[in-house]
């Protein structure tokens, strides 16, 4: 009889989903990974010290459960949602990583989904982010998508590239294969600004991580924000159109309000808000970390072109004199003009908040 079966094994997903006082919300997440239709995952459950019993609680689920694939880290003390996404990762070995806030939760499809979109015969990836619906505290669905997610609206968009779905990988394994009528699309590393869904909609190659959650970053939240921007520049994104999980607007989120929730934009709290410029410094200090070996992936004009974007973003950053020679590469004129200007500000008591 003639072995049909593929050549090699389809990947392991690693999720790790990260708790700190979510105990209304954490069994549901859980649940949503038990159900999915892709099998070849383990779960690695980070409980950030949560002070409402939280830890006790998913104990109780996992003896209930009995499945080998789950597991509880329970930290003794709070270091914030990067010390969780390190721990997980730590505990992990899979090739493709999965972040899920414990307060969210997917829909049957979401892994199937992404690892078919990552395993395209297009574009290879660093990360992959698909549509959410949100939701408020009690399940009530507020929207059926998370506006600044990168995908089609209104027509192609010239910066992106579509990907074909199915495909030879889906003749040689059926069980990666995944039909879907709503388009992929990849977005290379020259592309800046948010493109994906929050957190928990968006599935990591280990590899593009591995630099990422390693370095010293000084933000202890929004860490998806460092996360997606800096494994970005590795290796671009794929974003699916498909909403695939649950997005909770609780009024506890650490980065958004689901207050009064009036459609359009997410609002974000104002605590996140003020906490915006630590998470662009930290991207600053990541890039001129590491580039090196991102010049070398993208070309000699990569860092200048992102940092000049990234800057326009957050204008608070044109002080930092690290980014004078970028900035003003080739351009006489405005390496004068920032110079001056930052004469000024110097002057007038304004003077670099960067060290």
């Amino acid at each position: 009889m003639e072995d049909k079966s593929p050549p090699f094994e389809l990947p392991r997903v690693a999720v790790v989903i990260t708790c700190y006082n979510y105990r209304p919300y954490v069994e549901q997440a859980i649940r949503s990974v038990l159900a999915q239709t892709y099998r070849n995952w383990d779960c690695v459950i980070v409980d950030d010290a949560s002070t409402d019993g939280s830890a006790d609680h998913i104990r109780q689920l996992l003896a209930a459960i009995d499945d080998p694939r789950l597991r509880l880290l329970a930290r003794s003390q709070n270091g914030g949602q990067i010390t969780g996404f390190r721990d997980g990762f730590a505990a992990t070995d899979a090739p493709f990583v999965v972040f899920l806030d414990a307060d969210d939760a997917w829909l049957p499809d979401f892994l199937l989904a992404h690892l078919s979109a990552h395993l395209n015969a297009t574009h290879s990836a660093a990360l992959s982010s698909s549509d959410v619906f949100l939701v408020d505290g009690g399940g009530t669905l507020l929207s059926g998508t998370f506006l600044p997610l990168r995908k089609p609206r209104s027509g192609p968009d010239g910066n992106g590239v579509a990907i074909a779905p199915g495909g030879q990988l889906a003749g040689i394994a059926s069980g990666i294969a995944y039909a879907s009528e709503h388009p992929v699309t990849y977005f290379a590393p020259a592309t800046t600004g948010w493109l994906w869904s929050p957190c928990s909609a968006i599935m990591y190659r280990r590899g593009a991580l591995e630099s990422v959650l390693s370095f010293p970053f000084k933000a202890k939240m929004g860490t998806d924000y460092l996360t997606a921007t800096c494994a970005h520049l590795a290796g671009g994104s794929l974003i699916l159109s498909e909403g695939l999980g649950l997005y909770r607007l609780h009024g506890s989120n650490q980065s958004s309000t689901g207050a009064g929730f009036a459609g359009g934009h997410v609002r974000q709290t104002p605590a996140y808000r003020a906490y915006r410029s630590t998470l662009a410094a930290d991207v600053v200090n990541y890039v001129l970390e590491n580039s090196a070996w991102l010049s070398d992936l993208n070309g000699r004009n990569f860092i200048p072109a992102f940092l000049t974007q990234h800057v326009r973003q957050f204008r608070e950053l044109a002080d930092d004199p690290r980014l004078m020679r970028h900035l003003t590469r080739g351009r006489p004129w405005r390496w004068l003009r920032m110079h001056v200007g930052h004469w000024l500000r110097r002057l007038g008591g304004r003077g670099s908040t960067r060290s």
